[in-house]
């Protein structure tokens, strides 16, 4: 296995408050990571650490590109994304009044630097409508690459949104409680489109996730946070029989 995503010491104080006090961990290539933890474990805060969204008090981010790995603990959002790490958030961001392919060409063209480029007619570029097919089968949204987005069920707006974040070619990609909200015939079917999107791409998924049935489900691997540090982290059964997991958090209604 090689590791993709690394951080050491991360820290993050809000005044007296520390909401991150010393995460050190690394992610392998071949692993999907949950991280699971209470309300105010810190798991929203490292997620806006590793994305440049909070500046860390202390501490390094190293991430993996062209085979390399190297530190953008300071780098502001657009650089981190560019580097290779992407993120999908509880509540949906997309644009609704586009179709599902042309909010795929948006992303695209963004990340490939065209933003600006006024004579670029994406319905005439063979080599990005390709990429964009391939997004579409990839995560499923073929049937439905022409609709409207705002005529989408939530479910598959969240598809969708999976599909924006793989439109930059990560080599990390961050998934924030990808199952919130969702029935569970949608909920079934994230999992297994997540599941099948690992075996598929060069992407490592790291998720955060509340639902119980899908941290089991979909992990190779559990990171457990309690206030801001590590409590537990390794293999799904042995993180889950933890006396200190079992007794702070799956007694509980948020985990």
């Amino acid at each position: 296995m090689t590791t993709v995503l690394r951080t050491e010491d991360l820290r993050k104080q809000f005044g007296d408050l520390v909401a991150v006090g010393g995460v050190s961990l690394a992610f392998d290539d071949e692993q999907i990571t949950s991280i699971i933890g209470p309300n105010g474990a810190g798991k929203t805060t490292f997620y806006n650490l590793l994305t440049g969204v909070l500046e860390p008090t202390g501490g390094e981010i190293w991430l993996r590109r062209d085979d390399e790995l190297r530190e953008i603990t300071d780098a502001p959002p657009h650089k981190v994304a560019r580097s290779g790490l992407s993120r999908s958030y509880q509540i949906t961001n997309i644009f609704e009044r586009l179709t599902v392919r042309e909010n795929l060409q948006v992303a695209r063209i963004i990340h490939e630097g065209r933003t600006f480029d006024m004579r670029s007619r994406p319905e005439a570029d063979e080599e990005l409508n390709a990429a964009i097919d391939e997004l579409l089968e990839l995560t499923n949204l073929t049937a439905i690459a022409e609709t409207p987005c705002d005529e989408l069920s939530h479910g598959e707006k969240r598809n969708v949104e999976i599909a924006l974040a793989l439109a930059i070619e990560p080599t990390v990609f961050l998934l924030d409680e990808p199952t919130a909200g969702m029935n569970p015939t949608e909920t079934e079917e994230i999992v297994s489109l997540i599941r099948q999107l690992n075996e598929d791409i060069d992407a490592t998924f790291v998720v955060t996730e509340h639902d119980m049935d899908v941290v089991t489900g979909i992990s190779d691997r559990i990171v457990v946070l309690a206030e801001g540090a590590v409590l537990a982290d390794g293999d799904p059964q042995t993180v889950l029989r933890d006396e200190r997991v079992t007794e702070a958090y799956l007694g509980s209604e948020t985990v």
